[in-house]
C-alpha cells in the first residue's frame, strides 16, 4: 500500500543542512545558557537517531509515557510548561515515522472535532476572563497530537513489540521509581492525608493507575486475540493488577469490572467445555485479588470512608468540583467557555489539584458546550466502530468491555488529556487495527 506521503528520506540531502544550523544554535546558546545547550545537544541526538532508527525511537517515546515528566522534572521555559515541551518533543521524534510508513487519514475525526471546537471557542464562546489565546492553542495542540500516533501505519513486527511495550509501562514505571527513590529524586511512595499509602512510582498515583488499567485491559483482550503469548499476557496482568491495586485508585477498577466479569465468565465456561490448563489462570486470578482486596482494604477504606461527604463515601472533592465546573457554565451551555478554560476556572475556591474537572464529559462541556462536547465524543464513537468492524469476532465483545471501561472511566479522571492514558490507548488501537487488516487479508488470500 502505497503511503499518504510517499516521501523518500533523503538523509544527506535534506537533513544536512538542519544539522549544521542546529550545532551553530547549541554554540551560540552554550555561551549563554549552558543547561539548555545540553538539553538541546540531547534533543539534537534524539532527532539523528529518530531520522536514521525510525521504529526504534518508537519504542523509546511509548516507553517515555510511563514516567509523568512534569512532577519528575521541574523546569519550566518562558511562555512553555515542561509538559508542553514533552509533548512537542514526541511529535517532532515522531516525524520520521510519519514520513516513512504514511498516515491513515480515515482516522482523522477526533482531530477535526478538536478543530471544530477551536472554531467554536473564537467564534462563538463566551470566553472565560482568564483564557488567553496561547492557553487556547496550547489546549488544542496537547488533545490533538495524541490522535496523531493513531494514525501512523506501523509495520506490523513494530506493532506486535508496541503492544508488549503497553503491557510492561507500570512495570517499568515502578522499576523506575525505585530507582529515583534510591536516588532520593522522587518519593516512590504518596501518604495522603487520610493515612491511606499509594504507590506512585514515577508518576503520580492517579497516572501509573491509567498506565495499569491500561496494561490490564490490553492483556485481557490480547489474551483472546493472541493466545501464543498467554504466559507473557498472564504475567503482565498479575504484575499490573498488583500496581493497581497499590496505586489505591477507585475508578480504574470500577470501570473494568464489566470486562473482568465476562472475562472470568468466559473463562469459566471454556473450562466446563474441557479446557482444563485454564484452571490454573483462574485460580491464580482469584487467589490475586482476594490477596489484594486483604492487602488493600484499610487504605480503600480510608480513602473512601475517612471524611464524612454528602454522598456518603469521599469521591476526593469530584462532587464539589463537578458542582463548580457546572456552574461556571450555565450561561454559556452551548458553546461554553472556551477551549482550555477548564485549565484557569479554578479560583481558589477548590483543592489545586483540580486544574480540571476529573471528568472529561463536564471538561469539554465547560470549554465547547453541548456542540463541542458532542462534537467530540461522536468522532471517537465513530473511530470506535470503525476499528470494531475489521477485528476479529472472538474479541468483539472484550472490544466492546474495553471501550465501556473507558467511557466509564472518563466519568472519573482526565482520560483524553492525561498522557498516561491517551498516548498508549491510542497507540493500541492503532495496532489492533493493522494487526486485524493484516491477518484479514491473509485470510482472503488463502
Amino acid at each position: 500500500m502505497t503511503p499518504v506521503f510517499p516521501i523518500q528520506l533523503k538523509k544527506p540531502m535534506y537533513y544536512a543542512p538542519l544539522y549544521v544550523l542546529l550545532a551553530v544554535i547549541m554554540g551560540v546558546a552554550a555561551a549563554y545558557q549552558p543547561i539548555i545547550s545540553m538539553l538541546g545537544l540531547a534533543v539534537l541526538f534524539m532527532c539523528v537517531y529518530a531520522i536514521y532508527q525510525p521504529e526504534k525511537m518508537s519504542y523509546i517515546v511509548l516507553l517515555s509515557t510511563a514516567i509523568s515528566v512534569n512532577y519528575i522534572v521541574e523546569a519550566n521555559f518562558p511562555g512553555l510548561e515542561i509538559l508542553s515541551l514533552y509533548k512537542l518533543g514526541i511529535l517532532i521524534l515522531l516525524v520520521p515515522s510519519m514520513l516513512q510508513n504514511g498516515l491513515r487519514l480515515k482516522f482523522i475525526y477526533p482531530i477535526i472535532a478538536i478543530a471544530g471546537m477551536l472554531f467554536i471557542t473564537f467564534f462563538f464562546s463566551e470566553w472565560h476572563p482568564r483564557l488567553t489565546l496561547s492557553i487556547t492553542v496550547k489546549a488544542f495542540i496537547g488533545l490533538a497530537l495524541p490522535f496523531f500516533f493513531l494514525m501512523i501505519k506501523w509495520k506490523k513486527e513494530t506493532v506486535q513489540k508496541h503492544i508488549r511495550i503497553i503491557c510492561l509501562l507500570p512495570v517499568v514505571s515502578v522499576a523506575t521509581g525505585g530507582i529515583l527513590q534510591v536516588a532520593h529524586l522522587y518519593s516512590f511512595l504518596n501518604v495522603e492525608f487520610t493515612g491511606a499509602i499509594r504507590v506512585q512510582g514515577a508518576n503520580i498515583a492517579p497516572h501509573l493507575a491509567m498506565l495499569a488499567f491500561i496494561g490490564i485491559t490490553v492483556a485481557l483482550i490480547e489474551t483472546k486475540r493472541n493466545p501464543l503469548h498467554a504466559k507473557f499476557l498472564y504475567c503482565t496482568l498479575a504484575a499490573n493488577f498488583a500496581i493497581l491495586i497499590a496505586t489505591g485508585t477507585r475508578g480504574p477498577i470500577l470501570a473494568m469490572l464489566a470486562m473482568a466479569a465476562y472475562y472470568f465468565f468466559d473463562m469459566v465456561k471454556q473450562y466446563i467445555k474441557g479446557k482444563l490448563i485454564l484452571l490454573i489462570p483462574l485460580v491464580c486470578s482469584l487467589a490475586l485479588i482476594g490477596g489484594a482486596v486483604y492487602v488493600q482494604w484499610d487504605n480503600m477504606t480510608k480513602r473512601s470512608f475517612e471524611r464524612q461527604t454528602g454522598t456518603g463515601i469521599d469521591l476526593s472533592g469530584r462532587t464539589e468540583a463537578w458542582n463548580y465546573f457546572l456552574k461556571g457554565v450555565q450561561d454559556s451551555p452551548l458553546t461554553g467557555r472556551g477551549l482550555g478554560a477548564v485549565t484557569v476556572a479554578n479560583d481558589g475556591s477548590l483543592y489545586v489539584g483540580f486544574v480540571v474537572p476529573h471528568n472529561e464529559y463536564i471538561r469539554f462541556y465547560y470549554d465547547s458546550g453541548y456542540i463541542g462536547c458532542i462534537l467530540l465524543f461522536l468522532s471517537l464513537l465513530v473511530l470506535f466502530r470503525m476499528i470494531y468492524r475489521v477485528i476479529p469476532q472472538r474479541i468483539k465483545i472484550y472490544y466492546a468491555a474495553f471501550i465501556l471501561a473507558f467511557l466509564l472511566y472518563s466519568l472519573s479522571d482526565n482520560t483524553l488529556s492525561t498522557i498516561q492514558f491517551i498516548i498508549p490507548f491510542c497507540w493500541y488501537l492503532n495496532g489492533l487495527y493493522i494487526l486485524s487488516t493484516t491477518n484479514s487479508k491473509k485470510e482472503e488470500l488463502i
